[in-house]
C-alpha cells in the first residue's frame, strides 16, 4: 500500500508543476504532454490498487462467499475502466 501512495504523492505533486506551467503561461503542447503523464500515473496507481485489492481483499471474499464485496469490487472496475 505504501507504494500506491507514493505514487500518489507522486502525482499530486505533478498536478502542482501542471499547474505552475499554466500559470506561468508555458506553452500548451507541452502542459498537455505533462497532463498525458499524470493520467498515465493515475492509472497506474489504480492498476496497481486494483491488484493489491484483487490479491487479498477479492480472495477472501470469494473464499468466504461474501457476494456484496464481489458485486461491489465489480462496479468499482466499471468505474475505473470508463
Amino acid at each position: 500500500m505504501k507504494k500506491i501512495i507514493n505514487r500518489i504523492s507522486k502525482s499530486i505533486g505533478h498536478m502542482e508543476a501542471v499547474k505552475r506551467m499554466l500559470e506561468d503561461g508555458e506553452d500548451c503542447a507541452d502542459v498537455l504532454v505533462q497532463i498525458a503523464a499524470v493520467k498515465s500515473e493515475i492509472n497506474n496507481a489504480g492498476k496497481a490498487l486494483l491488484k493489491e485489492h484483487l490479491d487479498h481483499c477479492i480472495v477472501e471474499a470469494v473464499a468466504q462467499n461474501d457476494i456484496d464485496s464481489i458485486e461491489k469490487m465489480n462496479k468499482a472496475i466499471d468505474y475505473f475502466m470508463k
